[in-house]
């Protein structure tokens, strides 16, 4: 039972944890250039095509690439938390590796998909949620004021750090033009 329930803490603390992780990483290493990447690839790059109003969501779907997180990222963020939680875990004395590392995991998750649904809306069920709704226009607040409203999953670290600015109205998703596609009659290739 105690293996459990160490367990559960280890999730629940780590959980908290990563909101204040993904605060410090979005204001610091993504909002400044203190390492080129991070920042070209979001500041630069990410907010310069997903701006607030109707830029906020994809137009071009070139630039779909440009809504989530390079695929190494995820190792690389969860692999730098290995060595820490471990530590912690002997310090305390106490099996959280593995709640922590599921928490960490599920946040890294919720952050691609749920920062993914807002810039690429599909009307999926979880866009129709109150909670949804309600982080959405958060993170709109976000593009409009680059500063402000850093988390996407769980603003905790935007309430302590002061860096949350209520957002009151839900931008509306514009209307995607319809695409159809339509055979080449000389060349058999699809179009849209």
């Amino acid at each position: 039972m105690t293996f459990h329930f160490t367990e559960v803490a280890g999730f629940i603390s780590l959980f908290f944890y990563a909101s204040f992780f993904e605060w410090v990483l979005h204001r610091f290493l993504m909002h400044q250039p203190i390492w080129s990447y991070p920042f070209k690839s979001h500041a630069l790059i990410h907010h310069g095509i997903f701006r607030s109003g109707p830029t906020y969501f994809l137009t071009h779907d070139e630039d779909l690439k440009k809504v989530r997180f390079a695929w190494w990222n995820a190792p690389l963020i969860l692999g730098l938390h290995v060595p820490l939680l471990l530590w912690i875990q002997d310090l305390l004395q106490m099996n959280i590796f593995f709640g922590g590392m599921a928490a960490l995991g599920l946040y890294y998750f919720l952050y691609e998909y749920l920062h993914f649904c807002m810039h690429v809306p599909k009307e999926r069920w979880i866009e129709k949620t109150a909670w949804f709704s309600w982080l959405d226009s958060h993170h709109h607040m976000h593009h409009k004021r680059h500063y402000n409203n850093l988390n996407v999953v769980l603003p905790l670290a935007d309430l302590v750090f002061g860096t949350l600015v209520p957002a009151r109205d839900r931008i509306a998703v514009p209307e995607r033009r319809r695409r159809t596609l339509t055979l080449t009659p000389t060349m058999g290739q699809i179009r849209s």
